[in-house]
């Protein structure tokens, strides 16, 4: 009978490929697991969230907010709560540069069919990559602002 199988050194090849494509998946799985790192004022951006403090009005769909803590805030997202979910919107006229220490905001809110409002900051940090915006936690530091 004519038996015929593959050759040792191919099968050694193939077994040393598979070993190598498994490793570089596992590889790539782990490195996606782990974040970059965003800093500002030398800790972690998150830590930094806890130093955010403002204060907010809203009345006849004007939103005004006042930075009354030293961290600028570099933008802030408005998320509007109604029965049906929620959106999230940038806020128009917000300053380029973020608000200083001190500085203050006016703009228009559209949100007459929203329950409530949260405000949650974004700050911009230091990565490896160079800046990089940061939203916090809306748990934490969200300010929360519920319409009648």
């Amino acid at each position: 009978m004519n038996k015929k199988g593959i050759s040792p050194v191919i099968a050694t090849i193939l077994l040393i490929a598979i070993v190598v494509v498994i490793a570089l998946i596992v590889f790539l799985w782990f490195r996606s697991m782990t974040e970059e790192a965003t800093t500002k004022f030398d800790k972690n951006i998150e830590l930094v969230c806890g130093d955010v403090s403002f204060e907010v009005d809203y009345s006849s769909l004007t939103l005004n907010i006042v930075n009354t803590g030293n961290v600028p805030i570099f933008r802030i997202k408005a998320r509007l709560y109604d029965s049906g979910g929620y959106i999230t919107e940038d806020l128009d006229g917000w300053p380029t540069y973020g608000l200083n220490q001190g500085g203050a905001y006016s703009g228009t809110l559209e949100a007459s069919s929203a329950d409530k409002i949260v405000l949650i900051p974004v700050l911009i940090g230091n990565s490896e990559k160079g800046q990089k915006s940061f939203v916090c936690d809306e748990k934490n530091h969200g300010e929360e602002i519920i319409i009648t």
